[in-house]
């Protein structure tokens, strides 16, 4: 399984029953997972494909002054974020009312819809096709890490969580060296289009193979329990644990998310989204979620990362490495510095150490990167493309660097903590929303990205770096530990402020599981005669 090496790197996986982790959960895992892809392709291709000359003449990039096809270049880049801003927003009605898994195969067939589209040399089209993409990416930002962490063994479930990022960064890393290749093509007629449509055109390869393989899934037994389908989703629990009915571990994971639907129907019956919005508002505990996941999806984009990765051959070159092929082949390296250490912390690091540490060394990391870019181009005044000097070359490890601490923090952090910490009842509504803010930032980013490089130079990095360190901040006060924890046990942790989550960070070992349901599971180990689904 994709995450399932974190069996020997994680204390709890240890004690669980070996049945839980089989192909199944890793069919799942898998599908899933692609859907991870499609963000990192497209993020990865398309700054490079901006400076393939067969590119820009094909949407008249090469006949524009350099406003002009700045804002243009911004437009092509910042679409795919506005899409996904929209598709972030329908996430949750179609997660809710068509279900986890067909709501997933719909979005992957608009996808490769607005794939297709990206083929075509027409302006307008290719527009209608970044936009379209975007709005499946969007709701599959959301969709996809919310079926992974509704279907993992808790003891797992931050790095299966994280295969979605995983993939993103694979993807991302696999279209640099696309743009890389591409590149390298002679005697390329610039009125050919192959060269550019082969690079986006990659991108189909995965949606395909996520739409082949969704109808064989699983629906989430969560999502069905909560809709009150509580024998179906009892029996695909049983499925994917590959475990009997009566199994101390489906037992108590089915008594957990019983339990905390019974109690969120007997605060107020029902599901409409009235309903929902009244949860957020009005519950304390679920006014603090609400608010630690969107902040740490605004500090997650105020790292710059989407700078870097839809303009890495443009910022590289600032810092005076040359232009064309040497950008993209240094740009390929940054993808590779990103991907090998996510496997590291997809492996070794979310579920033995947590979310919490690494996110704070991390964009530690990041913003001291984007603070020395920030003055070696203000006081360096390095040639742009006319050649790396020794500042230079520090600029390039200090931008892998950034990579490193991406890729142990921000990167997989929001989206992981997203997934886990709601209830059943505002879990889509929230996630929604959080990857709303998620799109829209991106958009803004993106959008602004060349004019700020043009206009701002030095200080677009500085004020990433101080963005970024305010958020180390704010993550180490307000930001719990998640791993370990049952999903249904964070209602007892989100009981206290916000503020004070720094002074009971780390779990003890009877805090990893709803309180009532604890007590009953004790209670049951005395009592041989009453299951514990029966109670429920």
């Amino acid at each position: 399984m994709g995450g399932g090496t974190s069996i020997w790197a994680s204390p709890e996986a240890r004690s669980d029953p070996k049945e839980i982790f089989n192909g199944r959960l890793a069919f799942l895992a898998v599908t899933l997972a692609m859907a991870g892809c499609a963000y990192g392709f497209d993020q990865g291709n398309i700054g490079g494909v901006l400076t393939l000359p067969t590119f820009k003449h094909a949407f008249g990039l090469d006949t524009l002054s350099q406003e002009a096809a700045d804002e243009r270049k911004g437009n092509i880049a910042s679409l795919m974020a506005a899409g996904g801003a929209v598709g972030a927003l329908l996430s949750a009605p179609c997660a809710d009312f068509l279900g986890r898994k067909w709501s997933m195969m719909l979005y992957g067939l608009l996808y490769l819809l607005g794939c297709a589209f990206q083929e075509v040399p027409h302006l307008a089209l290719f527009y209608a096709g970044r936009f379209i993409a975007g709005m499946a990416i969007g709701c599959m930002s959301a969709g996809a890490p919310q079926f992974l962490a509704e279907n993992s063994p808790k003891s797992i479930r931050g790095s299966m969580t994280c295969l979605y990022n995983l993939m993103i960064i694979t993807a991302l890393s696999l279209a640099f060296w696309t743009n890389y290749g591409v590149s390298k093509w002679k005697n390329v007629n610039k009125s050919d289009n192959m060269q550019w449509m082969l690079a986006l055109g990659i991108q189909l390869i995965p949606g395909g193979f996520m739409v082949a393989m969704l109808p064989f899934v699983y629906e989430t037994p969560r999502a069905l329990i909560a809709r009150g389908q509580r024998e179906q989703g009892l029996i695909n629990l049983v499925k994917l644990r590959k475990l009997p009915e009566s199994h101390p571990y489906v037992q108590q994971e089915y008594m957990e998310t019983c339990t905390q639907v019974d109690l969120e129907q007997e605060a107020a019956a029902g599901r409409n989204y009235w309903l929902v919005i009244k949860d957020v508002a009005l519950v304390a505990s679920n006014r603090r979620r609400f608010f630690l996941a969107i902040m740490l999806f605004i500090f997650h984009k105020f790292t710059g990362t989407d700078s870097l990765n839809y303009f890495a051959p443009e910022i590289f070159q600032m810092i005076g490495v040359q232009g064309g092929s040497q950008a993209l082949f240094t740009t390929g390296i940054y993808g590779v510095v990103k991907l090998a250490t996510t496997l590291i912390y997809v492996i070794f690091i979310v579920d033995r150490v947590g979310r919490r540490l690494p996110l704070i060394i991390g964009a530690c990391l990041q913003a001291t990167a984007m603070l020395y870019i920030a003055l070696y181009v203000r006081f360096g005044k390095p040639d742009q493309g006319g050649g790396t000097e020794v500042g230079g070359i520090f600029g390039i490890v200090w931008i892998y660097i950034y990579a490193f601490g991406w890729s142990f923090g921000h990167s997989v952090a929001c989206y992981v903590v997203a997934a886990e910490i709601f209830p059943s009842r505002i879990r889509s509504f929230c996630m929604s929303w959080c990857f709303f803010v998620n799109w829209i930032v991106d958009f803004g980013i993106t959008k602004a990205t060349p004019l700020m490089m043009t206009h701002m130079g030095w200080g677009t990095f500085l004020l990433y770096a101080v963005l970024t360190y305010i958020g180390a901040v704010f993550v180490f006060f307000c930001m719990p530990e998640m791993k370990g924890r049952s999903i249904e046990s964070m209602d007892d942790l989100f009981q206290y402020s916000i503020w004070t989550m720094w002074k009971r960070a780390y779990p003890k070992k009877d805090e990893l599981v709803r309180h009532d349901v604890g007590d009953i599971v004790h209670a049951d180990e005395k009592d041989q005669g009453v299951t514990r689904i029966e109670k429920v």
